[in-house]
C-alpha cells in the first residue's frame, strides 16, 4: 500500500489506506479546503470538462470506486477506496463541529441533518439547504455568519465541484466536502447497496439495477477504460478536430 499522490487522467489522486486517506481529510477540518470523492465517471468528463479539470486541480482527490482502484493498480499504485457517503460520517467523528448541507430536493437536506445530528453527539447544525433553484449569491448569503466548519455539497457532479470551487474564494477557513447523492442516503430518501456489493466493488452495479436511468452513465464509464488504457500506455487521445477515439465524446462544435 502506497501514501502519497498519483495522477491519473491528468487529476491528482490521494492514495493510501483507508486511515491515511482520511487522516489527509480530517487535517483540513479547521484549516478549509476542498475534497472530492472522484469515480469514474467524474475522471472521465474531466478529461473533456476544463472547469471541471480545474476544480478538481485545487482538491484533495479520493479515490471512490473499483474502477479508479483497478486504473491505479495497474500501474503499480495500491491504495483502498473511501467512497463519499461513508467518508461524511468519519469526518463528523473526529472532532465537534459545525455542519452545513447543501443538496438534494426541497426537504431531504434538512432530513440529513437530523438523522446526522442523532447519530454523532458532538455534531451542531449550521445549516441545511436544497441544491436546487438559488444562485451563487443566495448560498454566499446562507454561508456568511453560519460557522459552518464543514460543508457537504451533495450535487452531482460536475455542479457540485464548480460550486465548491467558486465558495472557497470567499470562505478559505471552511473544509468543503463533494459528497453526490450522500444527502439522499443520509436522509433516507435511498439506501446503500447490500455489504456483499460493497465489499466486491460492485455497488454501482447494484445502484444500476435498481435505478434503471443511470444506464446512462455506461458511456463515461467505457471513456474511462479507454483513456486510463491510453494513459497507461503512454499515449494521448487525439481531441480538438483531430482524429477522435470511439470512446470520446462527440465535438459540440460539430
Amino acid at each position: 500500500m502506497q501514501n502519497g499522490c498519483c495522477k491519473l487522467l491528468g487529476v491528482d489522486i490521494t492514495v493510501g489506506t483507508r486511515e491515511e486517506l482520511l487522516a489527509v481529510c480530517s487535517a483540513l477540518i479547521g484549516i478549509g479546503g476542498a475534497v472530492s470523492t472522484v469515480n469514474p465517471e467524474i475522471l472521465a468528463n474531466s478529461r473533456e470538462d476544463r472547469a471541471l479539470k480545474r476544480a478538481l486541480g485545487a482538491s484533495v482527490n479520493i479515490p471512490d470506486g473499483v474502477g479508479v482502484r483497478m486504473a491505479l493498480r495497474a500501474r503499480g499504485v495500491m491504495t483502498d477506496t473511501l467512497p463519499g457517503v461513508e467518508l461524511g460520517e468519519e469526518l463528523l467523528d473526529i472532532r465537534p463541529v459545525r455542519l452545513g448541507i447543501v443538496g438534494g430536493v426541497s426537504g431531504v437536506a434538512e432530513a440529513a441533518m437530523e438523522n446526522l445530528l442523532a447519530r454523532h453527539g458532538t455534531l451542531s447544525a449550521a445549516f441545511a439547504v436544497s441544491g436546487y433553484g438559488k444562485r451563487y449569491a443566495e448560498y454566499r448569503e446562507i454561508l456568511k455568519g453560519s460557522g459552518a466548519d464543514i460543508v457537504f455539497v451533495c450535487m452531482g457532479s460536475p455542479k457540485q465541484e464548480l460550486f465548491i470551487y467558486e465558495m472557497r474564494r470567499e470562505f478559505p477557513s471552511v473544509l468543503f466536502v463533494a459528497l453526490g447523492g450522500s444527502a439522499d442516503v443520509y436522509s433516507g430518501k435511498s439506501s446503500r447497496a447490500p455489504l456483499v456489493f460493497r465489499r466486491s466493488g460492485t455497488e454501482w452495479l447494484f445502484r444500476m439495477l435498481r435505478e434503471p436511468r443511470r444506464i446512462r452513465r455506461l458511456p463515461s464509464l467505457i471513456r474511462f477504460a479507454g483513456y486510463a488504457l491510453f494513459e497507461k500506455n503512454g499515449k494521448k487521445p487525439m481531441q480538438n478536430g483531430k482524429r477522435k477515439l470511439f470512446f470520446q465524446k462527440k465535438s459540440s462544435e460539430n
